[in-house]
């Protein structure tokens, strides 16, 4: 970056085009060397209609002449801000946009960033692994961004690397239990507990638990816990062959084989909204009824959760919220005035009781559930 601008002259025109190494030239000075008013250089500058292509043109060129930078870019080097947070996620932006919990995060995100006249960059580190800083998202690698927030699970080296390279992050929907890191996150566990807890007091008693993938940590092993824990206290020993894991929408699956080999199951909990509406459908397709034969309840009440049939019980967690909580606290990180050390935002997972949850039919002989409906003579 030069320190100094130097004087221009157009020699063609005779015209010089910086008066002074100290000054900037503004839109004003554009229209009064083009001989247009202000509004059609604005106009010009930034594509909008009511320009003819041959005047845009002359503005254009001549704001390239003049060095006219744009007020974000201007502001930038004065103040070495970019004004843009970068967005760091391990999924495809597809995924991302059409996964109903990430894009409500989302669009928290984007309304708190546009409120504070801040910019998106969107970077994806799906794919090969991430094995030293250089190969991390060039926006973040080049200094691009002010900050970055960092959306669900990721590797724990990518936190490593953003942690040594001092770039201000927020991680929201996702944490390291044994790091002291800025994140925003729903209260899975206790969210939960909440729905187990609701079941076993309808009479329920063989509860199954199906989640994606990785049970052991993360949000899914969040809930899982949170399941465990109700059961404990309630006195029934929790059972291997009632839980199954694997992808965030193969609901159906899990819940079909464990219906399989556990035909005494009256309930499913399911990790999130996505596999659970998976299970009822499966499930009514083979001939259960829900909530009559077995309860079904979701988790993180996305929309199309009040329009399944029966309407699906879940746990409600406010993604746009938490989205524009992440957005707000790593802008508070990027002005000097924050003091606060890192902290853990969590919001609360309410109960939604819908009617996909009832008491568990009267018990039944082992052997006249031996097979699934669709399959007995």
């Amino acid at each position: 970056m030069h320190r100094f601008r130097t004087a221009t002259f157009d020699l063609e025109n005779g015209k010089r085009l910086q008066n002074n190494k100290n000054m900037k030239t503004t839109i004003k000075d554009i229209a009064r060397d083009v001989g247009v008013n202000v509004a059609t250089v604005s106009r010009a500058l930034n594509n909008k209609p009511g320009v003819s292509p041959e005047l845009r043109r002359t503005i254009q060129r001549r704001a390239a002449e003049l060095n006219y930078l744009p007020y974000g870019q201007a502001r930038s080097l004065v103040t070495r801000r970019t004004e843009t947070v970068g967005l760091l996620f391990d999924m495809e932006l597809g995924t991302l946009l059409s996964n109903p919990f990430y894009s409500e995060v989302l669009a928290g995100i984007e309304a708190e960033i546009r409120q504070h006249d801040y910019s998106l960059m969107f970077a994806s580190t799906s794919g090969e692994p991430v094995q030293h800083f250089t190969a991390l998202p060039k926006f973040i690698v080049e200094h691009r961004v002010d900050g970055v927030i960092v959306v669900g699970s990721v590797e724990a080296n990518i936190i490593d690397m953003l942690i040594t390279s001092g770039q201000p992050f927020v991680i929201v929907d996702y944490h390291l239990p044994d790091r002291h890191l800025d994140a925003v996150l729903a209260d899975n566990v206790r969210g939960a507990y909440a729905a187990t807890e609701l079941l076993i007091g309808l009479g329920h008693r063989t509860i199954a638990f199906v989640g994606g993938e990785p049970l052991d940590h993360g949000n899914f092993g969040e809930r899982l816990e949170g399941y465990r824990r109700a059961l404990n206290d309630a006195g029934i020993p929790f059972q291997d062959d009632l839980v199954a894991g694997g992808g965030i929408e193969n609901g159906d699956l899990n819940a079909l084989q464990i219906l399989a080999r556990r035909p005494d199951t009256t309930a499913v909990i399911a990790c999130n909204d996505t596999n659970a509406i998976a299970a009822l459908n499966a499930l009514q397709r083979k001939g259960y009824g829900v909530p009559d034969r077995i309860s079904i309840v979701g988790f993180d009440d996305i929309p199309h959760a009040a329009r399944t049939h029966p309407p699906l019980t879940t746990v409600h967690v406010d993604r746009r919220g938490m989205g524009r909580a992440a957005a707000l606290r790593l802008i508070h990180k990027l002005h000097d005035n924050d003091s606060q050390p890192e902290c853990e935002t969590v919001f609360p997972a309410k109960l939604v009781v819908r009617e996909s949850s009832g008491p568990p039919p009267a018990a039944k002989p082992a052997d006249s559930e031996a097979v699934l409906p669709d399959e007995r003579q």
